[in-house]
């Protein structure tokens, strides 16, 4: 009759893993010797309490527990402590062990080996103890197994044996579990530890809101199980895994740190389909890490400061217009952001600082900070600090009194201290595969058209396309295009030398676009950019308002909203906006400048202020800056003495406004392309108005005519400015 394979239910399954952790524990009895077992090993009990805040541990074994072994008063190599607990009865008491002290030197000597890289050991220190559960043997139950084979010193490797024995049958459970469950590939929330040894390589999937399927591969530093907390298991029934990556903060590449949970499951769970799973139980392991890695190299390529597009969620299901619709210009910039990231050693990725938690290296019984409480404490009476305990140095194994080295403090680095002045990467660092596998899937940057700093997926970032077509389709008076292309070439050409004969001072072009609205100021700027390829930084009056409120006490909570590309509540955000568009190398557009550069008068000193701030930082720009305005007549007279170009733009007539009507009309194409006649082209165009009027009818014809699955009608647009304008063609 053929055996059944399948897996057991649940309630089987528990039962199997209690058997077969019964049969390791009697397995584990009779390997290791009693006689080796009484000469070894001494065990003590957890007795009546001395004080509020220890555990007073006693040789002789409590009352209404029963033992097996009888237990000799002499020094042993190894200290095991066992706590004494209620059942959940509460009449019946049970043993469980607490910890086992190493005092025997060689076999410290092995361990320290075993255990190399976990919680920082430091040889030097006499003093080794395990905590209970004993995960670390777990996850270096091979390399354990290996030393004590190798060991030709039969004193310790007896020693060992003994060890090995205490500690697999306080394991057994979860022996069980890796023979029955994970070697099926499946867990339980309660073992989940067993399966994420520190230094273990995991990959978290994809979070929940990404458009791109790929996740992140981490190094797993620590594991934090709800079971030893049985209080915050209640709360929050969670593991959370503390984990080493790869990032870049302006400056220079690093090691940083991540968190990542998983939350409490009923039964069992494939290990493939959780949230976070070891690089070893994944599913297509090698094609997922290969498309991680190239996107590492991308990033890699990315750091530093760049001006890219950032394509929308599902633009593959977009059409070419839809595409470039709400295709976005970002600048990528993680050393002038108001986050700052901060990383460690480089090094650090390769070699990480493993903890456990349970490995101490300091006396069991060692009095806390303040000394020990009394039982009958009075909270209200000071503490009293303990003398520090004297051991008898002459012991064989009672080593000097030393105190826990404490867990390294991480010296992060400065994230301005390493890399270039302006934010490329240090050529120097040259990163391995592991490395580059480890980079974040996410960038740092500034979003230019809704002005906020945001994190970027990597895989959505591409090269922006030159686009010289906005330029060429700009509709100005003749001369005024050569004019302004004129200024821009010879400041791009020059550079600081274009303007000012003093060191630090000028260098910039500062334009000042003057006429009635909607005759193509702003548009100037903006096609001026696209011609040059160069980032365009918009700055609006509701940003030098924010800066000023925040300038009171009561408003700074509220920087963290600001739309401008300064978010640091301590800095002026004039000045810093002026510096970073500079350091971008962009062109500043500041429209209806009007608003903020009005005529000084001795009646409103906070203009006033505001106002001589401007010219100042005017004065020392160093890169391309429009300024905007309809009402020229009222801008301060100083204004003009840092204005390199001033062009003034006429109302728009026939022709242009023709030629206007025609490049909006004249976008699409296909069967989307606008049925408009020149006849009818010639009737728009005897209309007196305005670009931006223009734009705006030709757009709601637009939505229209899509509607209707067609191009724009003369008709549509007959309607619209019926509707809109109030006018009947």
């Amino acid at each position: 009759m053929p055996t059944d394979k399948s897996l057991p239910d649940e309630d089987e399954s528990y039962s199997i893993i209690e058997r077969l952790a019964d049969a390791i524990r009697i397995e584990d009895d009779l390997h290791a010797g009693t006689e080796d077992r009484q000469r070894l090993v001494q065990d003590l009990y957890e007795g009546p309490k001395k004080c509020q805040c220890c555990l007073n541990w006693v040789h002789e074994m409590p009352s209404g527990v029963e033992v097996d072994q009888d237990k000799e008063d002499c020094t042993y190599p190894l200290i095991v402590r066992r706590r004494v607990l209620a059942t959940m009865n509460g009449n019946k008491k049970r043993v469980e062990l607490h910890s086992i002290e190493i005092r025997h030197p060689q076999v410290r000597e092995v361990l320290f080996d075993v255990f190399e890289g976990y919680d920082n050991l430091v040889r030097e220190v006499k003093f080794l103890i395990f905590r209970a559960p004993f995960r670390p043997f777990f996850w270096r139950w091979d390399k354990f197994n290996a030393a004590i084979d190798k060991e030709e010193n039969e004193v310790v490797k007896t020693i060992l044996v003994q060890l090995r024995s205490l500690v697999r049958a306080d394991l057994a459970e979860a022996f069980a579990v890796k023979d029955e469950l994970v070697s099926h590939g499946i867990i339980t929330f309660k073992h989940l530890w067993t399966i994420f040894p520190p230094g273990e390589l995991v990959y978290e999937t994809p979070r929940f809101g990404r458009q791109s399927n790929l996740g992140n591969f981490f190094i797993v530093t620590e594991v934090e199980a709800p079971h030893d907390d049985p209080e915050r298991y209640q709360r929050h029934p969670r593991y959370t895994l503390f984990c080493t990556g790869t990032s870049w903060n302006g400056s220079s590449f690093g090691a940083t740190n991540d968190n990542l949970s998983l939350s409490s499951f009923k039964g069992t769970r494939k290990i493939a389909d959780m949230r976070v799973v070891p690089e070893k139980y994944l599913e297509d392991a090698a094609a997922i890490k290969a498309r991680c890695l190239e996107r590492g190299k991308r990033h890699y390529e990315l750091a530093g400061i760049n001006y890219k597009a950032y394509l929308p969620e599902k633009a593959e299901e977009m059409t070419e217009s839809e595409r470039q619709q709400h295709t976005n210009r970002i600048m990528l910039d993680s050393r002038n952001g108001p986050r700052k990231t901060f990383v460690r050693l480089l090094s650090e990725v390769k070699k990480p600082q493993l903890y456990t938690e349970l490995i101490a290296q300091a006396p069991v019984d060692a009095a806390p900070p303040g000394g020990h409480r009394p039982l009958e404490d009075n909270p209200m009476r000071p503490r009293y600090r303990q003398p520090i305990p004297v051991h008898d140095y002459d012991s064989p194994y009672d080593e000097p009194y030393v105190r826990s080295p404490p867990r390294p403090v991480v010296i992060e680095e400065d994230p301005m201290a390493a890399g270039t002045e302006d934010g490329d990467k240090n050529k120097k660092q040259v990163l391995d595969e592991l490395e580059l596998l480890l980079l974040s899937s996410y960038m740092h940057g500034y979003c230019l058209k809704e002005r906020k700093w945001d994190d970027f997926e990597v895989d959505r970032i591409v090269d922006v396309e030159k686009n010289t077509k906005p330029f060429d389709s700009l509709v100005l008076p003749e001369g005024y295009k050569d004019l302004i292309l004129s200024f821009v070439e010879n400041q791009l050409k020059d550079g600081e030398a274009f303007d000012d004969v003093i060191n630090g001072k000028g260098g910039g072009l500062v334009m000042l676009l003057a006429g009635d609205p909607g005759v193509g100021k702003t548009m100037t700027a903006e096609s001026v950019a696209e011609k040059i390829h160069a980032p365009l930084v918009k700055m609006e009056l509701s940003d030098l308002l924010k800066d000023e409120r925040d300038r009171m006490p009561e408003r700074r909570r509220r920087d963290s909203r600001s739309r401008s590309p300064v978010s640091n509540r301590d800095d002026d955000e004039l000045t810093k906006t002026f510096a970073l568009a500079a350091k971008w190398k962009a062109v500043l557009l500041i429209d209806e400048c009007d608003m903020y550069l009005e005529k000084r008068s001795d009646d409103s000193p906070e203009r006033n202020r505001l106002v001589a701030r401007f010219l100042r930082e005017l004065e020392y720009y160093p890169s391309l800056l429009f300024l905007t305005t309809n009402r020229e007549r009222v801008l301060d007279p100083a204004i003009y003495s840092r204005i390199h170009l001033t062009i003034n733009y006429p109302a728009l007539d026939l022709t242009s406004r023709l030629a206007i009507w025609r490049t909006f009309l004249g976008m699409e194409e296909g069967e989307f392309a606008s049925t408009v006649t020149d006849e009818e082209f010639d009737k728009l165009a005897s209309i007196e108005t305005n670009g931006r009027r223009i734009k705006n009818i030709t757009k709601t014809a637009r939505m229209m005519a899509r509607r209707h699955g067609r191009g724009i009608s003369f008709e549509d647009i007959r309607n619209v400015m019926r509707i809109t304008e109030g006018l009947k063609i």
